[in-house]
């Protein structure tokens, strides 16, 4: 997998050379994890990324902190690094718990005598692989999982327990699918034939492109014919449903629940918000935005920024979330002007 080993402990100067930082303040101090501003202890190293957390400096009990630029006031030593998110994901895997891989195929597994199994690979217990599955070096497949025949999965990659991936799909390299995904059921496509919903034949399959990580319990469906793609880079958070034929770009974000009903085009960039609901057939484009809870039922174009149901340019959203929320005083005031109105009409009647 990609970075070094995680480590137990380094001190404060160990580190800021592995991260390639300027380090400003003592550097004897051993570090044991990483924590925030406010939580750390005197063996944490922790972070600022956000200018608002500056004032935590203070007073944070770290024995070192990464800054995009060296801080006044601050009590622990700082690392100046360039780019602090990055140093941080390296910090966080150095010091990563340290976690037992499998090695080579576990005796309770059920590998298939005509799948391939390339250097490296480990496979854990109670799991099946199937007829001509392929799979590729160093990857890695965990308990109770089940790889349908002709599958192909690349090399370093990751499955977590009790994924499945059906038959006839193609997973490239760096992957990694989180706990009870599943890859290639058959999507959600039926027809009205002779009085009941009939099942139409699913006989395509899913591409996962390098480098896609797949939340836990999302699900991809299969294609009807040709693939379901996921492109290069995309992550996909948990609980997501991408249907039959769904294409995703390269480099995509897909938050928790967002649901792509079949044939939906993504372009490469697209971001969807927790619980984004894209209809059947839908493009949407690149660089495209769309906050949380958005309904898309229309094209959206390129570079867009939606919200809303149906989602509209957030802009507007916004305008007309702010009336939304006056509609009770405004509907009010219409009560006393038609109060009003009625007087003057009375008196204008009913003259004195």
């Amino acid at each position: 997998m990609e970075g070094g080993p995680s480590v137990r402990e380094m001190t404060v100067a160990e580190l800021a050379e592995r991260l390639g930082g300027r380090l400003c303040g003592p550097g004897r101090q051993t570090i044991r994890g990483v924590n925030t501003l406010r939580d750390a202890s005197p063996e944490d190293v922790s972070f600022l990324t956000e200018e608002k957390h500056r004032p935590l400096l203070a007073d944070c009990r770290a024995a070192a902190v990464l800054v995009p630029q060296e801080a006044e006031n601050c009590r622990p030593a700082q690392i100046v690094v360039g780019n602090v998110q990055k140093a941080l994901i390296e910090a966080l895997k150095l010091f990563a718990p340290p976690l037992t891989s499998w090695k080579g195929v576990h005796p309770t597994a059920v590998v298939e005598p005509d799948a391939v199994l390339e250097e490296g690979v480990g496979i854990g217990p109670n799991t099946y692989i199937g007829h001509q599955v392929r799979i590729g070096a160093y990857t890695v497949i965990g308990a109770n999982c089940s790889i349908g025949e002709r599958t192909q999965i690349g090399s370093r990659c990751r499955l977590d327990s009790n994924v499945v991936v059906y038959h006839d799909c193609r997973i490239g390299n760096f992957c990694i699918l989180q706990s009870h995904c599943t890859i290639g059921a058959t999507g959600f496509g039926y027809a009205f034939v002779d009085g009941r919903h009939q099942l139409i034949p699913h006989n395509g399959g899913v591409i996962l492109e390098d480098g896609v990580e797949i939340g836990a319990n999302s699900c991809v469906d299969r294609a009807k014919f040709g693939q379901t793609v996921v492109g290069a880079g995309t992550k996909i958070d948990n609980l997501v449903q991408v249907g039959h034929n769904v294409r995703i770009g390269r480099m995509c974000l897909l938050a928790g629940q967002v649901g792509l009903a079949g044939s939906a085009v993504l372009g490469d960039g697209v971001v969807l918000g927790g619980q984004v609901g894209v209809a059947d057939h839908i493009t949407i484009g690149s660089g495209a935005m769309a906050g949380a809870a958005a309904t898309i039922v229309e094209n959206i174009e390129p570079g867009s920024q939606v919200w809303g149901t149906p989602a509209q340019d957030i802009a507007a959203e916004k305008r007309s979330a702010v009336w939304y929320r006056r509609l009770p005083k405004l509907a009010e005031d219409v009560k006393e002007l038609k109060k009003k109105v009625q007087q003057l009409e009375n008196a204008k009647n009913n003259p004195a």
